[in-house]
């Protein structure tokens, strides 16, 4: 896959949140929030194997900073949580419909499908996974979740984390 835009633009995606989401589960207080975090980074990790095959993938570093910061601004891992179900997933989901609609090819149509299951099912594990936790009532944790979306949309991924053809 690496003569492949798309396949290169999601590994470094996918490789970001495995890489993150792997570092920083193991210092996070809140036990189920360490697991889910560690399944959704070997999901992740699974899905930038595939697309990189025997390469190397450089992490998206819109994407790690992102994470690295949720991770170091909430030592629960509830704002890690957040941004990947709400902030980078949906995101992801529409560079990957993209990716799909330009697409032609059978098995990379699959990879993308592929993709594309895995982050639905991640943004549901992690609605599983708060199922009735606390409500966060902080201002500081809603400015930095605040944060995480000006953030993308400052980039200019208000939408989607782009695409590469």
């Amino acid at each position: 896959m690496s003569d492949w835009p798309a396949g290169r633009h999601l590994a470094s995606v996918y490789d970001a949140i495995y890489s993150a989401l792997g570092q920083g589960a193991p210092s996070l207080s809140r036990d189920a929030f360490v697991v889910r975090l560690h399944e959704a980074s070997r999901a992740f990790g699974a899905l930038a194997l595939e697309l990189r095959g025997d390469g190397d993938a450089e992490p998206d570093p819109l994407v790690s900073a992102v994470l690295a910061n949720a991770l170091a601004e909430d030592s629960s891992g509830a704002l890690a949580l957040y941004a990947l179900a709400m902030a980078i997933g949906p995101r992801l989901l529409v560079s990957l419909r993209d990716y799909r609609e330009a697409e032609t090819d059978p098995a990379r149509l699959a990879v993308l499908e592929h993709g594309s299951r895995t982050v639905v099912s991640e943004v549901l594990a992690v609605g599983e996974a708060v199922r009735g936790a606390d409500a966060i009532d902080d201002p500081a944790w809603a400015d930095a979740a605040r944060s995480i979306i000006d953030l993308l949309d400052e980039a200019g991924h208000a939408e989607s984390l782009g695409q590469r053809q």
